[in-house]
């Protein structure tokens, strides 16, 4: 055991992906650390639900930046391996309009440059190896100086920038907006529709969002990874890496207050009364919960607030037992709204769309069928789909309005089934069957408190709006802070690094003799 020279007592609030990341890494170092969840289950977004006895994910469906869990393990004297089964997703997503366009995006970029040539042309083949070349070369330089450092203010990054020599502030392409981006890297709507849309993976508009997160297209395109049993089985495994280090796990635990005596703090509360002294306290949730004062006044101070005109979006998703009918689904497939215009400016206006993109995860779905590869062979092109009905997962973007009595009643609820439902008939997919449960914002923001539902903290809008988010260290001393809505952002992989860089942060501040446990992610982080 590594010896630390103050502190041996961590609290940390919230068993989501970045709680389990810092609780690991600081039981690993030697502190005891004991986790606290709200919940009966850890995992945090990461969830799911019973349908005909499968269980299916109803929060995150996609794993990428596998070498940020692979890390996490080895730093545990563990193998990622050995606690959960994953096989590497071939199609990373097949894309679906109402006028019969589609496309197939591969882990293999020559792959998906034929198949972007062969649907919409040579010379849009040569602007989507362009545009990826560009995403990779923004990816490169914000990866260190932002990505794996503490939290980055302005003076920091751009210093870090121009260290990176002459070009690099250019390069990162902060003040145009990702739609402007696509508008000018590409001729096709189709195209320039489904690069946007990678604004949403961190809760955020193309028409708002930096350029910067283009970068999202390269890091995905480095491999989408399958977990055998769904998401849900990687929560599992980290919590079993989090009791093997040590961690003491305590759910259906929910904490009142976290307790500051002389201007730091010194332990938690329970809602049941029970109480813990602690050194330090790690909060893996929402940083609003804190900033409502919630968990007392001393930590609501300690952390930048978020506006409720600054949320990024929430979601209404649809468990569903039906029968795919009339398209050939994959893994991950995405049914787009006939205006993305449109789309956002009634998200921005806090309203659900009329015609929304929908997100499809056919979670028993492989990667076999390459119908739209025009390298495929004809066996490639005869698609695992499962006889009969299977259950499928629907994500909508919807505004964070989960706090506005009345706003997801259930007329509305109904009202985005039915376009849902539209949607994907448009793009010609028919689902026999019944939709066995609705989740809005209302219900998000019940799990999340003083969120509106939010699922992604802030959104992104502006020239480096992302350097505005709280970083693992709070102004209350002993407080730090993880989760997806903190530095360095939303997403699974995001998560669990902001949790390493609490435990990081901690282990400093306290004279750990244990050295830090987050290397560099080179050339293989995506964003969620």
């Amino acid at each position: 055991m590594h010896s630390i020279r103050v502190a041996s007592e961590v609290a940390v609030i919230g068993g989501g992906v970045g709680g389990l990341a810092a609780a690991t890494d600081l039981a690993c170092a030697g502190f005891h650390v004991r986790l606290f969840e709200n919940a009966a289950k850890i995992g945090g977004k990461m969830a799911s639900l019973s349908i005909d006895g499968e269980a299916i994910d109803t929060g995150p469906t996609v794993l990428t930046m596998r070498n940020v869990f692979e890390s996490l393990f080895a730093d545990a004297g563990r193998s990622l391996n050995n606690y959960v089964m994953l096989s590497k997703v071939d199609i990373l997503a097949r894309h679906a309009w109402a006028d019969g366009a589609r496309l197939d995006l591969f882990t293999d970029r020559e792959r998906s440059e034929a198949a972007v040539g062969a649907t919409f042309g040579r010379s849009e083949a040569q602007a989507f190896a362009r545009f990826m070349d560009r995403a990779r070369a923004i990816y490169e330089t914000v990866e260190r100086p932002f990505l794996a450092a503490q939290k980055p203010d302005w003076s920091h990054a751009t210093s870090e920038l121009r260290a990176l020599g002459p070009g690099a502030l250019l390069r990162i392409d902060a003040w145009r907006t990702m739609a402007r981006s696509a508008e000018q890297a590409f001729r096709s709507p189709h195209l320039r529709q489904l690069f946007g849309r990678y604004a949403t993976y961190c809760g955020s508009s193309p028409y708002e969002a930096p350029a910067t997160f283009d970068l999202v297209a390269h890091v995905e395109a480095l491999g989408v990874t399958r977990v055998n049993g769904g998401m849900r089985a990687l929560a599992e495994a980290l919590g079993r890496l989090a009791s093997d280090a040590g961690v003491e796990m305590h759910v259906l635990a929910p904490v009142d207050r976290i307790e500051v005596e002389g201007g730091r703090v010194r332990g938690i509360t329970l809602a049941s009364g029970g109480a813990y002294r602690a050194d330090a306290v790690v909060f893996n949730g929402d940083a609003a919960a804190l900033a409502s004062g919630r968990l007392g006044l001393d930590a609501a101070s300690a952390v930048r607030a978020v506006p409720p005109a600054d949320r990024s979006f929430s979601a209404v998703t649809c468990a569903v037992v039906a029968e795919a009918r009339g398209f050939p689904l994959a893994h991950h497939s995405v049914f787009f709204a006939d205006e993305a215009r449109a789309e956002f400016r009634a998200l921005a206006k806090g309203r659900f769309p009329l015609a929304p993109t929908v997100y499809v995860c056919a979670q028993r779905r492989g990667s076999a069928g390459n119908l739209f590869d025009p390298r495929a062979s004809e066996s490639d092109a005869s698609e695992d789909a499962p006889s009969g009905r299977e259950p499928l997962l629907l994500v909508m973007n919807a505004p964070p309005t989960g706090d506005d009595p009345g706003a997801w009643n259930d007329e509305v609820i109904r009202t985005c089934e039915g376009a849902a439902r539209s949607t994907l008939e448009r793009c010609g997919l028919t689902l026999e069957g019944p939709i066995f449960k609705t989740t809005t914002p209302a219900d998000f923001a019940e799990r999340f408190p003083a969120t509106g539902g939010a699922i992604y903290g802030a959104r992104m809008k502006g020239a480096f709006s992302a350097l505005m988010r709280n970083g693992a260290k709070s102004q209350l001393p002993g407080l730090y802070l993880a989760g997806g809505s903190v530095h360095p952002g939303p997403g699974v992989p995001m998560a669990a690094l902001s949790g390493r860089l609490a435990a990081r942060r901690l282990m400093a501040d306290f004279g750990s003799t244990r050295p830090s446990p987050l290397a560099a992610t080179s050339g293989t982080t995506p964003m969620p």
